[in-house]
């Protein structure tokens, strides 16, 4: 089966500035991170390995009490794919994907795609979009766009509209970035050793690190948006549309 090949990371830490303890946030009975990883389950069950990854023994003590496997990290980690890359070394599988612990309506179908696609090419590093049609989504810097060649290989990630519709008119939609990303267990470990790259820093995009530096990037179409939860507004019209995973 495809998911034994993979281990599936969800980053959970404490400190957020728009939604303070964003992991513990009730959703509907239980905590954010603990939805999430309910919604991955599924993938467990076909041979995955999930694990919630965090430097907070809080949100250890949350998963403990709804038997969700969990792990202690660096707090001292940048980002979420470093954390991915500590719990690599640790419970060692040919892939990781790293799933936002704020996406507790992430499509598995959509990971099944992106996962097939990994194994498929042999590909060291994977994401997925998603076409959009919003022009307000277009001209927004929050939202991240993306452009590919016919290979389905990325070309370039930006906070600005990509690409550029020079006669307005002519706008029909773009293909949004979706947070997911997917590794080979090797190009993860390469890719957190690498410095910060001048466009990432430019950009605030983690993944202009890979392009600036040579390593390729594969992009999935997923069928779903990505309805993450940021805010304190995110978490109430979460909590309007979540139904439980059957």
């Amino acid at each position: 089966m495809i998911w034994n090949n993979w281990l599936i990371v969800i980053p959970a830490r404490l400190s957020s500035t728009r939604l303070p303890e964003k992991p513990l946030a009730d959703l509907c009975g239980k905590p954010l991170v603990v939805r999430v990883y309910e919604r991955l389950k599924p993938l467990a069950d076909m041979g995955a390995d999930v694990v919630v990854a965090t430097d907070s023994e809080r949100v250890m003590d949350a998963c403990r009490q709804h038997q969700v496997p969990s792990v202690m990290t660096d707090a001292a980690h940048q980002s979420g794919t470093d954390r991915c890359a500590e719990v690599a070394r640790k419970r060692p599988r040919a892939f990781i994907m790293n799933v936002q612990g704020d996406e507790p309506f992430v499509n598995t179908k959509d990971l099944e795609t992106l996962a097939r696609l990994m194994s498929e090419r042999g590909a060291g590093m994977g994401t997925m979009m998603h076409k959009n049609s919003r022009r307000a989504d277009y001209d927004n810097p929050n939202c991240v766009k993306l452009v590919v060649n016919d290979a389905h290989q990325a070309l370039y990630f930006s906070r600005s509209p990509l690409p550029y519709y020079r006669a307005p008119q002519t706008f029909t939609y773009f293909w949004q970035h979706l947070g997911v990303y997917a590794f080979s267990s090797e190009t993860l470990q390469k890719f957190c050793g690498l410095p910060q790259h001048a466009l990432e820093l430019a950009e605030s995009l983690e993944q202009l690190r890979a392009l600036g530096h040579n390593i390729p990037i594969v992009v999935s179409v997923a069928d779903h948006p990505a309805i993450g939860i940021d805010t304190p507004e995110d978490l109430e019209a979460a909590r309007a549309r979540f139904s439980p995973p059957s």
